[in-house]
């Protein structure tokens, strides 16, 4: 079985990793369903932590069956200079913290702790599984589809959790340009880890923000993402032998 996966890799990459993006979040709505309601007044987030979690886990057991722990990131590696790569997005972080964070101690804590639940699961989906699956067409080509899908997967979840169409188009937007840009991040420090803690920091930010950027903040950083994204892309060509790059 595990063969015939590798060579379904090999010979159809995008087909199976459309596939695996659907079948990832149709887990992810069948836990959602499954599990009780679990928000307790000590982890309001609980059941969404909870969720992630699995879905984390299920993630990493199919990476580990595949035998592809380092052709998908989750091997440390120690910081060198391409982590100052990250500090653009360190920056989308602080711009939603300029009216600070709302919420007691315990939902600040909670929501940390379920953001990089979210950040570990979402990351080793995207930017590991289907970043492996989509490198044999090119490391530009397997970007650009990397941030496709992952907009395509929180359409998915907006129409699942029955959201406003003009909050679902504006987040499949948002989302498609950041997972866009992370996958460009992710061949440059060669380890998802980093992404994980930056994907968490950016949700947390946005997420207990007491309110929401203007409009126009809004479609400039979905700009820059999208620029900063393709210039990261470019670099690669002009210094392939420094970027530690796992193309399979």
């Amino acid at each position: 079985m595990r063969q015939r996966v590798l060579d379904l890799a090999r010979g159809r990459p995008l087909t199976l990793a459309v596939a695996v993006t659907v079948v990832w979040h149709l887990v992810l709505f069948a836990v959602e369903d499954l599990l009780p309601p679990l928000q307790p007044g000590w982890f309001p987030d609980l059941g969404a932590a909870v969720v992630n979690v699995v879905l984390a886990g299920l993630t990493l057991a199919l990476i580990g069956w595949l035998g592809w722990w380092r052709e998908t990131g989750l091997a440390w590696r120690w910081p060198d200079r391409s982590w100052w790569l990250l500090l653009p997005l360190l920056g989308e972080g602080l711009l939603h913290l300029v009216d600070g964070l709302a919420g007691s101690a315990t939902v600040l804590a909670g929501a940390v702790v379920t953001m990089l639940a979210v950040g570990l699961a979402e990351e080793s989906l995207s930017r590991g599984l289907v970043q492996r699956l989509l490198s044999p067409l090119g490391l530009a080509r397997a970007a650009v589809l990397v941030g496709v899908l992952f907009g395509l997967g929180h359409l998915m979840s907006g129409l699942w959790f029955g959201r406003a169409p003009d909050e679902i188009a504006f987040q499949v937007v948002n989302t498609a340009a950041f997972g866009f840009c992370l996958a460009a991040l992710r061949w440059h420090v060669g380890t998802l880890w980093p992404l994980v803690v930056l994907h968490a920091w950016v949700n947390v930010a946005s997420i207990r923000s007491p309110g929401a950027l203007p409009d126009v903040v809004q479609v400039s950083i979905i700009l820059v993402l999208i620029g900063y994204g393709w210039w990261l892309l470019r670099l690669l060509d002009r210094r392939p032998r420094q970027v530690p790059v796992r193309a399979g």
